[in-house]
């Protein structure tokens, strides 16, 4: 059974006085208990059974006994209640879906927590949801003359880039000037003088012959 389902189970010795529909039909008086959720009743012939139709107060189910998906059963109140059932009222940023399980927890995402998934764990900061803390001015510094925006991105100086700003951003088609490009573009050079020296000496080979 889903965690969003409830039946209301009617107590051992308890009297209730729920809305009966009388059904003269079929050569037989059928009732049909909605506790007071519905006053309309339906025969299934196939299955030979009375059904409760139109529950209101979020119920539903063969009797009314069942809360609608997204409610969940209100411990403190009566079977007849109108209040039987309560909103799980999930918070639509932190909780994964609108239902919840029969206490009225939602079901968190990550780095929500709470029992309507509304708060922050720690290490997280609430934004349109929670999200992972990224700078804090103390611990955690943006680099490199980065500002640190509300704890959760750093907003970087031109020039770098990363998530603190560590890394150094190559924009131009030359690279960014580093030792390790200048390195990389000595041999390439060399390699095409020993060519022409090459192309040189062996065109003055072939006109001493």
């Amino acid at each position: 059974m889903p965690a969003s389902i409830f039946y209301f189970h009617v107590p051992i010795g308890v009297k209730t006085n729920p809305t009966r529909c009388n059904f003269q039909s079929y050569d037989a008086v059928e009732d049909c208990e909605c506790f007071g959720h519905s006053n309309r009743c339906s025969y299934i012939e196939l299955l030979n059974t009375v059904i409760c139709v139109s529950c209101k107060h979020n119920t539903r189910g063969q009797h009314c006994q069942l809360c609608k998906l997204g409610f969940y059963r209100n411990a403190s109140a009566e079977l007849d209640d109108e209040n039987v059932c309560i909103d799980c009222n999930c918070n639509p940023l932190g909780s994964e879906s609108d239902r919840c399980n029969g206490t009225g927890f939602c079901k968190c995402k990550s780095g929500a927590t709470g029992s309507k998934c509304h708060l922050c764990l720690p290490g997280y900061l609430w934004d349109n949801g929670c999200k992972s803390r990224v700078c804090d001015d103390e611990l955690l510094r943006c680099q490199n003359g980065g500002v640190c925006v509300n704890n959760v991105r750093c907003q970087c100086a031109q020039g770098y880039s990363g998530l603190l700003c560590e890394k150094v951003r190559c924009d131009s088609e030359a690279g960014c000037g580093s030792s390790d490009s200048a390195q990389t573009s000595v041999p390439s050079s060399v390699i095409i003088i020993l060519l022409m020296v090459l192309l040189l000496l062996s065109s003055a080979w072939a006109l001493t012959l």
